[in-house]
């Protein structure tokens, strides 16, 4: 079959057509892979960067964590899903055994497999996962929506690891990709009073202000514009760092009021320094990380707010391209592009 794979621990991909199809456990499912996205990590992966060495790949391995499509084979205990089955993958493949996965938080295993990394994904036109990893749709969500739901369930799982609800908050976004994007719509659907995007790309500034966020550049004065617009509480009260990039955490941090809250979702490529005296104890911030999704809460919240209607994903969506095209595909991520659409075997819906 038609697959995108990463041969060894170098820069570059394989487009290769001879990939043989992977044998089914008994608690696994064959899926026809009908739609994957590409994002960032997509592109470390390629370019084989520092960020995407920490991740300590399998060579080799197909590319591709953001699926969905059609289930067409069960092994013989599978029980969670059948033949046909509309799903999305769940990229965190824990193990159900470690001490992590017995009090609720799977999505952080101590022995966890990453689809497209270390199993492989689905740039291809089947994949092979247990079934343990699939989300079955809502008969109303299309497979190309599902496509997206993993990574606009890293925005869900973030809202849901602040402890904030949003109604009458201010909320400031580093980083307008489909992440933060996705963030700008929860703070439309739960109330917010305002919502800043801070985002280099003209391209996806113009994005975010469609969703109805206001969209700044980070050469614009954003704290400046933070605290005259949350002045009688001395800044906005929410801060996410979709961005990874150290001078957006300052941003952020300059940004938000005092007993504020910073969610760190981006991947930075390098450490860098945070002045603890003056932001987390002084200025009283909390700061918190998210990875990965709330296994299963983040997905049903998620499907519930897309079957309503009150979550538009596929307005992310920019570009749908064949399975053969990825190395384009790549390039539009640098470029006038929100999420790009692989279609391995044509439109799906």
């Amino acid at each position: 079959m038609h697959a995108i794979v990463k041969t060894g621990p170098s820069a570059g991909f394989a487009h290769r057509t001879d990939v043989a199809d992977a044998e089914l456990g008994p608690g696994d499912v064959r899926i026809a892979v009908a739609a994957a996205s590409l994002c960032g990590t997509d592109r470390e992966l390629v370019h084989y960067t520092a960020a995407a060495q920490a991740f300590g790949m399998n060579f080799p391995v197909v590319l591709g964590h953001e699926v969905s499509g059609v289930v067409i084979e069960t092994g013989p205990i599978v029980t969670r899903v059948r033949t046909g089955d509309h799903v999305a993958l769940e990229s965190h493949i824990a193990c159900g055994r470690c001490y992590q996965c017995s009090v609720g938080a799977a999505h952080n295993c101590l022995d966890m497999h990453l689809l497209g990394l270390h199993v492989s994904g689905g740039f291809a036109e089947r994949t092979v996962v247990p079934e343990t990893a699939c989300f079955r749709l809502p008969e109303d969500v299309p497979l190309e929506t599902g496509a997206l739901f993993e990574s606009a369930g890293v925005a869900v799982h973030a809202l849901q690891r602040s402890g904030h609800t949003l109604a009458g908050e201010s909320v400031l976004i580093a980083g307008g990709g489909p992440i933060g994007l996705v963030l700008a719509q929860l703070g439309q659907v739960h109330g917010a009073r305002d919502v800043v995007v801070v985002e280099p790309n003209p391209f996806r500034r113009a994005l975010a202000e469609k969703l109805g966020a206001t969209a700044l550049s980070p050469t614009d004065d954003v704290a400046a514009h933070c605290h005259s617009r949350g002045a009688d509480r001395g800044g906005f009260d929410l801060g996410f760092d979709c961005s990874g990039v150290p001078s957006a955490f300052d941003t952020l941090l300059r940004s938000l009021r005092r007993e504020a809250t910073v969610m760190c979702v981006g991947l930075s490529q390098t450490p860098f320094e945070i002045d603890t005296t003056a932001w987390v104890i002084k200025h009283g911030l909390t700061i918190k990380g998210s990875f990965g999704r709330a296994l299963w809460s983040s997905w049903q919240l998620l499907a519930s707010l897309v079957s309503a209607q009150r979550l538009d994903l596929d307005a992310l969506v920019t570009h749908r391209m064949p399975l053969a095209s990825f190395g384009e595909a790549l390039d539009l991520l640098d470029g006038d592009a929100g999420k790009v659409l692989l279609l391995p075997g044509g439109h799906p819906d």
